[in-house]
């Protein structure tokens, strides 16, 4: 037994020691039945091949997600562009036709009757043009007259009035002479009245008024009462300092210069080609 150990033993060894002795040696069974598993080399059919061109054509390459984006962008951006150009161009054909109804075929159309002008011209009436906003102070004094005098008694007043000044021109004057028309109808010449300030329109600014000074020791049956006084002297007087004052700050020249202006536009808005206003005693 032992012997038979001893060779058992190095059997084992030598096995150990040369691998090839451990590779799995194929069963002939076995590589029989693979073999007939095994699809045959000659039963796969060779690619044909048509006019030079192999039947194993390679496929076109898949568009990406951006350049469809991209392409679907320009084709919208293209569409927009030319509607919008098919738009402008019949908006443009619609005005052109419309203006062309309206206006004519580019004939100006003048009014060479000057009757209608004058008549529209009067129907202002008083035209206010410029307005002056000034202040004045008004001294009023009053006291008895004659031998009463000498008792010293008196009533004094010194009021701050603040009022407006308007001026204008009286269109009411202006005659059918006054305005001359040429016989093509292109040139116009309009006279106006002289400027002047409308005195009954003078208003006062009571809320910014002041009386600066009141004294009064005059007893109501030799003075004027305070409210007598205020409506019948003071405030008249008032009115006439602050057209004296607009007139030293030449409101009437402002009204010549916007009037002139002001009519050179209303004529030539009419059609006439060349305009003359003349303020009449300002030549």
């Amino acid at each position: 037994r032992q012997r038979y150990n001893r060779a058992a033993t190095r059997t084992m060894m030598e096995q150990i020691e040369s691998p090839q002795t451990l590779v799995h040696k194929p069963n002939p069974l076995e590589q029989t039945r693979n073999n007939e598993l095994a699809p045959r080399a000659n039963s796969i059919p060779a690619p044909t091949k048509v006019a030079g061109v192999s039947a194993m054509q390679p496929l076109p390459p898949r568009r990406s997600a951006l350049d469809s984006i991209l392409r679907f962008l320009g084709w919208t951006l293209a569409s927009v562009v030319v509607l919008s150009l098919v738009m402008m161009a019949a908006g443009w054909w619609t005005v052109n036709n419309m203006s062309s109804q309206i206006f004519g075929s580019g004939t100006q159309t003048t009014i060479v009757e000057g009757a209608p002008i004058v008549e529209s011209i009067r129907r202002a009436n008083k035209q206010i043009l410029i307005e002056h906003y000034n202040a004045v102070d008004v001294d009023y004094t009053e006291a008895p007259e004659g031998w009463l005098s000498f008792l010293g008694m008196r009533q004094n007043f010194v009021v701050l009035l603040k009022g407006r000044v308007p001026a204008g021109f009286d269109l009411s004057q202006i005659k059918d002479d006054d305005l001359w028309i040429s016989p093509d109808g292109s040139k116009v010449q309009l006279v106006l009245p002289p400027p002047q300030i409308f005195a009954d329109n003078v208003s006062i600014d009571f809320e910014y008024s002041r009386i600066l000074v009141q004294s009064d020791t005059c007893p109501g049956f030799l003075c004027k009462d305070t409210i007598s006084a205020y409506q019948n002297d003071i405030l008249p007087q008032g009115r006439q300092l602050l057209i004296q004052a607009s007139e030293r700050s030449g409101i009437m020249q402002e009204v010549v210069e916007s009037g002139t202006l002001y009519y050179e536009n209303f004529l030539r808005a009419l059609g006439f080609q060349e305009v003359r206003v003349i303020v009449r005693g300002t030549e």
